[in-house]
């Protein structure tokens, strides 16, 4: 049973919308630069694409105006198929995606409306059953699927003021908390999760955490940290940088610095270690990233679309600096 038919029989009887494919409207917007590199999915509407580890789907937001205060909901798209499925029935506000290691389950944020910070969910495709096994602001599945990262910030940590990272178990048991050494922002300012990604070993985390203040003045960085809490990095230092994702290769992390007053921001990419920082695309703007499995392509999102960059063409050709990086 291919894929497409596979989810559509697995929801059929729990979410009475799948007999409903949703297909996408025509629309690219490729900078001409890039046309060699680029190719749009046929996805708009959508935004936070996240590939499976299996290779074969995207797991996506349904894209709404912010000021409209709706719902969003949870989709997955089939490569073979080109088309997209809802995988929650009822209207939701969901962030933070993460697939587990067997593509069979999603660990997902879902806004609370009762109190600040987001109810952690696993959705398992199997059987569409969701499991609430935390409270936090964003999560990451480990790509050993041992265990699943949440983080906390100071207005979500128990221990007030304080930035942190639970490790839990896929039920929710917790493994153990890694303080994280963020020395905390001035009272007027706000804290927020801004991505979180493993590496391939399962024994480091990048994070990106984004301050912003009561005058809107906004500013982000991208940490790493490895699972023992003994070893910590700031990797960036100006700016508003955010949604870091880490190479399955586990040499680069791809990361978006904001333009000013913009929802989108530039690609940059960097080694682990903060060295090596090179621009990606003078051209291509952003919203949130993701990897293929092998590493070759990246997924992205821009103006609601999402587009697919042959990361390895770039990466070969000699427009890319970064190449003498690795």
């Amino acid at each position: 049973m291919n894929n497409l038919k596979r989810w559509a029989f697995l929801f059929l009887g729990l979410v009475p919308v799948m007999i409903s494919m949703t297909t996408c409207a025509p629309k690219a917007d490729i900078p001409p630069d890039e046309t060699d590199y680029v190719a749009w999915t046929g996805i708009s509407g959508f935004e936070q694409p996240v590939w499976s580890p299996d290779g074969t789907m995207l797991a996506l937001k349904e894209f709404k105006d912010p000021q409209a205060q709706e719902h969003t909901r949870l989709f997955l798209y089939a490569f073979d198929h080109q088309q997209t499925i809802p995988i929650t029935g009822t209207m939701r506000d969901y962030r933070a995606i993460s697939w587990s290691p067997d593509s069979l389950k999603l660990v997902v944020a879902k806004i609370n409306e009762r109190k600040y910070g987001k109810d952690i969910q696993v959705v398992d495709l199997r059987t569409g059953q969701i499991t609430t096994i935390g409270f936090g602001e964003g999560a990451a599945w480990s790509p050993d699927g041992q265990s699943i990262a949440i983080y906390l910030g100071p207005k979500t940590n128990t221990s007030q003021g304080q930035f942190s990272i639970h490790l839990v178990r896929p039920d929710g048991i917790l493994i153990k908390t890694i303080p994280l050494p963020i020395a905390p922002t001035p009272i007027t300012w706000y804290d927020e999760y801004d991505g979180m990604s493993w590496a391939p070993d399962s024994q480091w985390i990048a994070l990106s955490i984004m301050h912003w203040s009561s005058d809107n003045k906004v500013a982000g960085d991208v940490y790493v940290i490895d699972v023992n809490g003994d070893k910590f990095r700031q990797i960036t230092t100006e700016g508003w940088n955010r949604e870091p994702t880490w190479s399955p290769d586990g040499k680069t992390i791809a990361y978006i610095a904001m333009a000013p007053a913009s929802i989108f921001g530039r690609v940059y990419l960097v080694r682990p270690d903060g060295s090596c920082t090179s621009l990606l695309s003078g051209a291509l703007m952003a919203q949130s990233l993701s990897w293929s499995p092998d590493g070759n392509q990246i997924a992205y999102e821009y103006k609601n679309g999402v587009y697919i960059l042959d990361f390895k063409k770039k990466l070969t050709s000699g427009s890319l600096p970064y190449a003498s990086c690795r």
